[in-house]
C-alpha cells in the first residue's frame, strides 16, 4: 500500500495556511508515510526551519481498493515562513484560496466535518498560550 501524508500549516497570528506550487496544482507539503508520523515528517518539517511542533492528526484518506491511504495533519506555527529554495508559495485564507487547488486538498478544506477540527484545534492552540 502506498501511504502518503500531508501537513497543513496555519499560522496562529494570521490563521492562514501554507501552500505550495507543485505539478500545475496549490498543495500542502507532503511526505512518504513510512514508519512513524513523526519521524517521517520531522525532514519536511525542519526543512521550513520550524523545530518545535506538534502534530495533530485530522483525517485519514483510504482507497476503495486500499491500495492508497493518506493521513492529513495540522501543524501550527508561531510566524508566516518562507519556502525552500526553488519553491513557490503563497499564505492564504482557508476561505480566499488561490484557484487551482488540488483535488484532494480543495475536499478536505470543504468537509464540514473537517473544517470544525480546524476551528477546534486553531481555538485551542490560541487559548492554551493565553
Amino acid at each position: 500500500m502506498q501511504k502518503r501524508a500531508g501537513i497543513l500549516f496555519i499560522d496562529k497570528n494570521s490563521l492562514r495556511i501554507f501552500l505550495k506550487w507543485e505539478n500545475g496544482k496549490w498543495t500542502v507539503p507532503t511526505f512518504i508515510h513510512e514508519s512513524s508520523v513523526i519521524s517521517d515528517s520531522q525532514t519536511v518539517i525542519q526543512s521550513y526551519g520550524i523545530n518545535d511542533y506538534k502534530l495533530i492528526p485530522i483525517e485519514l484518506y483510504l482507497s476503495k481498493d486500499q491500495g492508497f491511504a493518506y493521513g492529513s495533519y495540522i501543524c501550527m506555527t508561531e510566524k508566516e515562513f518562507g519556502a525552500n529554495s526553488g519553491e513557490t508559495y503563497a499564505w492564504a485564507s482557508i476561505n480566499d484560496l488561490p484557484k487551482n487547488i488540488h483535488n484532494g486538498l480543495k475536499s478536505t478544506l470543504q468537509n464540514k466535518i473537517i473544517q470544525t477540527k480546524i476551528d477546534t484545534i486553531v481555538a485551542m492552540s490560541n487559548t492554551y498560550e493565553q
